[in-house]
């Protein structure tokens, strides 16, 4: 299992360039349109056709990362980064990239977009 398959799932809900990420089974995303419809991509298409809409852990508000503290996230030198369940999962909530998907090429990053 890939770096990819195991990380995916954990954005399901994020937006993308062509709606909503709304599921994963095997090599098939599922994307709500905009107009509600459902459409089956394949998976090879991440990265190429298809790319999430992520953030940068930096471009987080002030006000995020004051909640995010309170969840219990930490930044310890020279350890890096300690994450409690609650900080992971709000930061998951918040659409952040924490597996390297846009330096990747498969997402991009969302305050970087055109309107």
């Amino acid at each position: 299992m890939s770096r990819l398959d195991k990380c995916l799932p954990l954005y399901i809900g994020c937006e993308t360039n062509k709606g909503k990420l709304v599921g994963i089974v095997k090599d098939s995303l599922f994307i709500q349109n905009r107009d509600q419809t459902i459409t089956e991509y394949n998976k090879r298409s991440l990265g190429h056709t298809i790319f999430l809409y992520l953030k940068k852990l930096s471009d987080i508000t002030d006000e995020q990362s004051q909640e995010l503290n309170k969840k219990g996230f930490n930044i310890g030198r020279p350890s890096g980064y300690t994450f409690s369940n609650e900080a992971f999962l709000y930061l998951l909530g918040l659409h952040v990239d924490l597996y390297g998907l846009i330096s990747s090429g498969l997402a991009k990053d969302i305050n970087r977009q055109d309107p």
